[in-house]
């Protein structure tokens, strides 16, 4: 199973948001801040914080085929424009694909191109850019440009100097500091596999949206519950069930303790005014006081269930019916009265007058005409009541069929209905709805009741409106309206009020006790505190939500967690690098011929999903390495450390170096400049140097190995450092670049010459002749010798002393004739006034430069040949 392989396996029983975020990584390589935000909210959502997001974890149809490595990256040039160090303005210091070998003397502006790259590509550490702060002007901005190549793509990259370059990062950087930090410091391993790196950035990832949830778990607002905690009456139910409030607490149960019932409300008011009852002075005189208000309260009570009884709906009902029920009758009673009584009677007999008329001529005859005779009395001699005349028999037959009638029971039925109706209508017309002793009452209940008091005063104008709109109703013989006013009840809060009194008085006669107080105490102050809660209990509802808000977002957090990406980096990467690391670090250890000292990597574990290592001693891994080596041994092993590391990875880019000799003896210096050619054959390879022999030593083996090395120069000139050109200082120069640089420089003086600057020709002149003799010395080594001994080289190569065995006497006489020639003109060789001989012309200088490139040429082609047979 390879990286990816083991990736997948793993992610599988990671959190959703890093299962896609390991997805993002794998297809595009890195997370820009809209990624950050999306896995966020993905996490978010799993938590309910957020909606639900749309996912797509890592699958295996999202794996890559990285069979090969990674494009290398090579760099091309460097442009100063301005700004950094004091280097010159407007410098470009080119590089070659392969060698580049930059040499400048100190502070000549190496260390400002250095850190230049410091600040694009990989480097241990990265240094703050200073402008130039001696030149006595505020310092300018840096202005730079890296110009590079990714693979073999035709055309350039560039980066301006600022922001994170994905491609340029990818070349690396060795330089003092490095090597300390290789030596003091565990270091990670900097490349890495393809799918390695994922470890790297999921961690990352964990960073960038631990820090957005922990921004927004932040901005929740703080404790909600402290202004509501203030006020609320310290050991009560209330004030510990909000000492207790959490997440997980139900609004159910803030909702069922803010709520009082209506007979709980009543008992808070009862108990608050009994407490003040229990304060009064004279409490006797009080109990006085309040059996008067209840009796006034009960007879109030007693007037309102009296007005609501007969405003009721069935009083109402009643007092219609009976009069629906009279006419009913009343038409029952006519239709009687017309089948009694013939035809040719006076209009309306047997009609309510006619029967009053009847029942006073009844009485009339009962208590004064004929007392103690049935009535009417009609027998023999009997007169008329009415008109007093004696009754013939036809008379009296009418006078008994008008008693017949009177007596039926239609006509008792109607009597009794119409007297129920006018009792019942009396009732309405009658009814008090408010009296004098009711306003009286009124008035008190409102001294501490006064919502109380205007619901009865309410109720009692709403029910007089009630009373007059029935009255009106029956006087005018119409229906009652739909829209007449509804009875208005009000009878139990006045009984409520009466019955507070009442308990006020028994508790005044029974409750006087300490121990009675305080009971009562508690229990009003839990009611009271209950009553503050529903005040505030949306408050406390949204305190609840705040907190389970932010249990969320804890565990939304607990999911960026570093541990397990970290262990699993730990792991792979024990398989997949370590024992590769070690084993190169041991084999760059035998290459820079390192083995007085036994060192070895060795394995730190992890953090954040990186694996560290760190240099030991074999035999003493508790000493600091730095305090037993010395310096120039503290510098081989971090180069070895260096070029190990690079082993680790596919990615071929560049790399550069800066001074990676120094404090190196010859044998070591050797070693490095070998171990860097070996590298150019795989990547291009930038060095960075002031020391001649190490130049010297690289060109050296640059040729035995067959790499081609471009060289750059960098000086500090009148206009600044890191003066660039491709051309390096006169001592390090071949036997052929010398004299292209006389020729070079004899044109320059051929033309002060011309020019008829003829003291400046001399002094130029002088200076090429020293330069001519060093250039014969170089000849000498080079040419003649075949470098079989050189100047700075303490070996000698006897494998060339063959080439030396056809050297003739006409050689020899030559170097000698053109070095003594040329020690004429040397500087610091005073020659006698009448000894003085003329400075040769430039056409002599000419050919005394020809006569160098001429010999060097002879022996070359003569060795050829040589050679060939």
């Amino acid at each position: 199973m390879n990286v990816l392989q083991e990736i997948l396996k793993w992610s599988e029983g990671r959190p959703m948001w890093q299962r896609n975020a390991l997805r993002r990584l794998v297809l595009n390589g890195e997370l820009l801040d809209e990624d950050m935000c999306s896995l966020t909210e993905i996490c978010k959502s799993a938590y309910g914080l957020a909606e639900q997001q749309e996912t797509d974890p890592l699958a295996k149809e999202h794996m890559p085929d990285r069979t090969a490595g990674a494009v290398p990256v090579s760099l091309v040039s460097i442009f100063h424009r301005r700004g950094v160090n004091a280097l010159a303005e407007d410098q470009t210091l080119n590089f070659a694909s392969g060698l580049t070998v930059v040499y400048g003397d100190n502070g000549a502006g190496k260390t400002g191109y250095i850190r230049i790259l410091k600040s694009a590509c990989r480097a241990r550490g990265q240094e703050h850019i200073l402008g130039n702060v001696v030149s006595g002007t505020s310092p300018l901005a840096p202005v730079v440009a890296i110009k590079y190549k990714v693979g073999t793509e035709p055309e350039q990259r560039e980066w301006v100097g600022t922001g994170e370059d994905e491609f340029v990062s990818r070349v690396s950087v060795f330089d003092t500091q490095c090597a300390a930090i290789y030596l003091t410091e565990k270091t990670d391993v900097a490349f890495r596999p393809f799918g390695l790196d994922l470890f790297d950035k999921l961690v990352k990832a964990c960073k960038a949206v631990r820090a957005k949830l922990e921004g927004e778990q932040r901005a929740l607002a703080s404790n909600l519950l402290t202004v509501v905690q203030v006020q609320i009456p310290v050991g009560t139910a209330v004030a510990k069930f909000l000492a207790n409030i959490s997440s997980l607490t139900k609004p159910d149960a803030v909702q069922a303790l803010a709520c009082l019932s209506a007979e709980e409300e009543a008992q808070l008011a009862l108990l608050e005014k009994s407490l003040l009852d229990l304060q009064a002075n004279d409490p006797e005189k009080l109990i006085r006081h309040l059996t008067l208000r209840e009796g006034r309260l009960q007879m109030l009570a007693q007037h309102l269930k009296d007005m609501e009884a007969a405003l009721s709906a069935d009083a109402v009902a009643a007092v219609f019916n009976a009069r629906t029920e009279g006419r009913r009758k009343g038409e029952e009673a006519k239709r009687l009265r017309e089948a009694t009584f013939p035809e040719g009677m006076l209009a309306g007999t047997g009609s309510e007058p006619w029967k009053a008329l009847w029942e006073s001529a009844r009485q009339f005859s009962q208590e004064l005409a004929y007392p103690g005779k049935a009535f009417p009395v009609v027998e023999d001699g009997a007169h008329c009541v009415l008109c007093q005349q004696d009754l013939e028999h036809a008379a009296a037959h009418r006078l008994k069929q008008f008693e017949s009638f009177v007596a039926s029971t239609t006509e008792r039925e109607l009597r009794r209905i119409r007297e129920n109706f006018a009792r019942l209508r009396k009732a309405f017309t009658e009814l008090r709805t408010t009296t004098e002793a009711a306003e009286e009452t009124l008035k008190e209940i409102r001294i501490e009741h006064e919502a109380v008091a205007d619901a009865i005063a309410a109720a009692l104008a709403a029910n007089e409106s009630r009373r007059k709109t029935v009255v009106a109703a029956l006087a005018d013989d119409k229906d009652l309206a739909a829209d007449s006013p509804v009875l208005v009840s009000v009878a139990r809060e006045t009984e409520t009020l009466a019955g507070e009194v009442e308990a006020r008085i028994k508790t005044l006669r029974t409750s006087a006790t300490d121990e009675s107080r305080k009971r009562m105490t508690v229990e009003a102050q839990e009611l009271r505190a209950r009553k503050l809660l529903a005040t505030y209990q949306q408050t406390v509802l949204d305190d609840i939500e705040r907190r389970k808000k932010n249990a969320a977002y804890g565990l939304c957090i607990e999911e960026t967690k570093t541990q397990a990406i970290t262990q699993k980096s730990t792991a792979v990467t024990k398989t997949v690098v370590s024992q590769r690391l070690k084993r190169s670090f041991s084999d760059e250890l035998v290459n820079l011929t390192f083995s007085h000292v036994e060192v070895e990597l060795k394995e730190l574990g992890g953090a954040e999903g990186v694996f560290y290592h760190k240099l030991v001693l074999t035999r003493a891994p508790g000493v600091d390495l730095p305090k037993v080596v010395s310096e120039g041994e503290q510098r081989c092993l971090s180069i070895a450390a260096f070029f190990a590391e690079l082993s680790t990875a596919d990615d071929l880019s560049g790399i550069v170096f800066d001074d990676p000799v120094s404090s190196l003896d010859y044998q070591w210096r050797q070693g490095v400049a070998r171990r860097l050619i070996q590298e150019t054959k795989k990547r291009q390879v930038i060095v960075f140097t002031h020391d001649v022999v190490f130049l010297l030593l690289l060109k050296q083996f640059a040729e035995e190995l067959e790499v081609e090395q471009f060289d750059q120069h960098v000086r500090f000139l009148s206009k600044g450092a890191g003066v660039c050109s491709e051309e390096l200082p006169w001592v390090a120069l071949p036997i052929k670049k010398k004299i292209g640089y006389l020729k070079n420089g004899w044109q320059a003086a051929d033309k002060l010459s011309r020019d008829g600057h003829q003291d400046a020709y001399e002094k130029d002149a002088k200076y090429l002749y020293g330069l001519l003799r060093e250039a014969w010395e170089r000849a000498l080594e080079e040419v003649l010798l075949g470098g079989v001994v050189e100047r700075y080289r303490p070996s000698i190569q006897t494998q060339q002393v063959a080439q030396i065995a056809d050297i003739t006497v006409e050689d020899c006489k030559t170097v000698e004739t053109a070095m003594t020639k040329c020690s004429k003109w040397l500087p610091g060789h005073d020659q006698a006034a009448a000894a003085r001989a003329p400075v040769p012309g430039p056409a002599e200088l000419k050919a005394d430069i020809e006569a160098l490139d001429n010999w060097v040429a002879t022996i070359r082609s003569r060795r050829k040949k040589g050679a060939g047979v």
